[in-house]
């Protein structure tokens, strides 16, 4: 299901119970199976094979109990949140000692529970209180470093067509004042174009910002978001002469910012190809459970597989502003808008033979 501000409780919940003590352990499966929480659980009985097991799947939450063996729940605590801070953590012991709790709490453990005191209501209010804290806390360590690198690059993306319309306007008015108006056509249009740039990072940065507000989601049927998408797209794709395909595309679980997501890979796609003919291919294919994987295959001229991750940066461009005009917030936003639909998004490509775009999207 797809991620919203807050935990929403029909989420299938992927949780890993760290504990050696076999009838602890069927006692919290026992009382989650009793309190109706949607969860899947993984057990471990060592802080070793909690961190081995979360090396090859993401967990919602981890629960790890005080004593273990080998290394306590405390040392198994501060490892887990050190290579995975963005994973709940909650603390389980059997002594109830409120020192242990603020221990965990400040190796970065977000509740505690009393073994004595788990029962099937107690259990599902302390995970999922965990998951919302650990989710909101990563939203506004993200939101943090975005204003951050927002507060150096829009000082130069905006000031700088700023300094450059006044300094034109300048000279259109001396042009004016001294009778010699042969070039002001010229210093004008330099004035539109700054301010035209200005204007579309603006128009942008709202799109990257609103990808971030509070949307309601429900099934959308993805081939009727590429017809629109193609007839927003139409003047572009009939400008470069594109051809956009598409197959048989899924029902998903979304909202209508997927039509963003899909115009700016498309986009992409057209804007960045020196071939003389533009192609695109949008395709699906169903994977485990509930997921489908789409695919924005283009002919282009490809990313270098050292930007793989990065492309998605905000203002990150590895082309020419002078050959490819753009904010460098495309990628961007498809990254913003894909995780907020709960999914992943990736890229596979080759310089000069173009990219396919990966990204999942949850049934709807």
């Amino acid at each position: 299901m797809p991620e919203t501000n807050s935990y929403a409780p029909n989420k299938l919940l992927n949780l890993l119970l760290a504990d050696d003590d076999d009838s602890d352990r069927k006692h919290f499966k026992r009382a989650l199976k009793q309190g109706g929480l949607a969860c899947n659980c993984s057990e471990v009985s060592s802080a070793e094979e909690a961190l081995e097991a979360c090396q090859g799947r993401i967990f919602d939450c981890a629960i790890i109990d005080y004593n273990l063996p080998r290394q306590d729940g405390l040392a198994g605590i501060t490892a887990l949140h050190e290579r995975f801070p963005d994973m709940a953590i909650v603390m389980l012991t059997g002594s109830g000692d409120e020192k242990v709790a603020v221990q965990a709490m400040k190796r970065g453990a977000l509740d505690y529970m009393s073994k004595k005191n788990i029962d099937p209501q107690s259990i599902g209010h302390s995970i999922e209180n965990a998951v919302a804290k650990a989710r909101l806390l990563k939203r506004v360590a993200r939101q943090s470093n975005e204003l951050e690198v927002f507060s150096r690059v829009l000082v130069h993306d905006l000031i700088s067509p700023i300094h450059s319309a006044l300094g034109f306007a300048g000279l259109i008015e001396e042009n004016i004042q001294q009778g010699r108006p042969e070039d002001v056509g010229l210093y004008l249009s330099k004035v539109i174009k700054g301010l035209t740039r200005m204007a579309a990072l603006i128009d942008t940065l709202q799109r990257y910002a609103s990808s971030e507000e509070e949307v309601k989601f429900g099934p959308v049927e993805m081939r009727d978001v590429m017809i629109d998408t193609l007839a927003n797209l139409e003047d572009l794709i009939r400008k470069r002469g594109a051809r956009v395909t598409y197959g048989e595309l899924p029902r998903v679980s979304g909202t209508p910012q997927l039509g963003q997501l899909l115009q700016n890979l498309i986009g992409n796609g057209i804007k960045y190809c020196e071939a003389e003919i533009p192609l695109v291919d949008v395709s699906a294919v169903p994977l485990a459970g509930d997921i489908w994987q789409f695919s924005v295959k283009d002919n282009g001229i490809g990313i270098p597989e050292k930007n793989y991750l990065e492309v998605f940066e905000p203002f990150h461009r590895l082309r020419s502003e002078a050959k490819y005009e753009g904010t460098g917030l495309g990628l961007a936003t498809c990254k913003k808008i894909v995780e907020r639909h709960g999914g992943t998004i990736s890229c596979q490509s080759k310089e000069g033979e173009g990219t396919t775009f990966l990204f999942t999207l949850h049934a709807g």
